[in-house]
């Protein structure tokens, strides 16, 4: 597994201190530190290096063709880090790397039949983590929590005003 703990591995939310529940950033943080713990167990679990593998095949599940850059930026993920993600899948024969046609240097990452059933093994895993993260959080609560993070990743909207 990677080398993420999570908060309550090294005593709670204690490393949030008085900044808990006021600061975004914090908040933010610590649920994105959770759920990447309990992900990065579960990719384990059936033979992935960490929640990182998920995400890339989750992308390319899609069927689009896309750069590696493309890939990296869609996956939030620096391009040498993900190098070694699509290294490993690749050695894993859970991707496939083919040149594209219009410019031999860059390489276009597609997802194998391998790797299309870890994702469906793997997206189970995801929804039950889910689901324990948002236990006793009402259904509205749960679709706001979705629409208002859906705002703040989506890149293109960041400058425009909420309204």
């Amino acid at each position: 597994m990677g080398a993420r703990r999570a908060a309550e591995d090294a005593g709670g939310n204690a490393c949030l201190g008085a900044l808990w529940p006021a600061d975004l950033t914090f908040l933010l943080h610590a649920a994105c530190d959770r759920m990447a713990v309990d992900l990065d167990r579960a990719a384990v679990e059936i033979g992935l290096n960490d929640v990182r593998d998920w995400l890339v095949l989750a992308v390319l599940d899609d069927g689009q063709s896309r750069t590696q850059l493309e890939l990296s930026r869609l996956v939030c993920v620096d391009k040498t880090t993900l190098i070694s993600v699509l290294d490993r899948l690749e050695r894993l024969e859970l991707v496939k790397r083919t040149v594209d046609p219009s410019d031999r240097r860059v390489r276009i990452p597609q997802i194998t039949a391998a790797g299309r059933r870890i994702y469906a093994k793997f997206a189970t895993a995801r929804d039950a983590a889910e689901a324990r993260a948002l236990d006793g959080v009402s259904a509205d609560d749960r679709a706001t929590l979705m629409a208002v993070l859906s705002r703040i990743a989506d890149r293109t909207s960041a400058a425009q005003p909420v309204g």
